[in-house]
């Protein structure tokens, strides 16, 4: 963009900032090199950039900025707590796995067949020597 069309406008009236610099004309193509030239060094914001802030709205501003810094910590520590509680979920984790692992195999060697008949020799307990078999009334006996 042009730095002197911008200045001055495209439009056929001039701007305040083309009056204050005492430019006579709106730029319109090329050959303004000499007019552009006059602008080196000069404020040509004309003061319609400065805007400050209302001295009513620092305050705000800064309670603002200070719950803001408030929620974020909150939500820093929010997080590492929920990283302690998981660390500590995966350890537990892991002891009951382990837990379950020794349950199991202990249940195994308790339903040992070869363990279960030493113990019932043991306690003086014998094979049957025939079964019977009992049926539900209403339902035949299949041989």
């Amino acid at each position: 963009m042009n730095l002197l069309r911008h200045v001055t406008g495209t439009g056929p009236t001039r701007s305040k900032t083309a009056l204050s610099l005492g430019l006579s004309r709106p730029h319109r193509g090329r050959g303004g090199v000499g007019n552009a030239r006059r602008l080196i060094g000069r404020d040509v914001s004309g003061g319609a950039l400065r805007r400050r802030i209302p001295v009513w709205l620092i305050p705000g501003i800064s309670v603002g900025a200070v719950f803001a810094a408030l929620a974020i910590a909150h939500v820093r520590v929010e997080l590492i707590d929920q990283g302690y509680k998981r660390y500590s979920a995966v350890e537990r984790l892991q002891a009951l796995e382990e837990e379950k692992r020794a349950l199991t195999a202990r249940v195994g060697e308790l339903r040992d067949p070869a363990r279960l008949a030493k113990l019932a020799q043991k306690m003086g307990l014998a094979r049957p020597d025939h079964v019977i078999t009992l049926a539900p009334p209403g339902d035949e006996l299949r041989p």
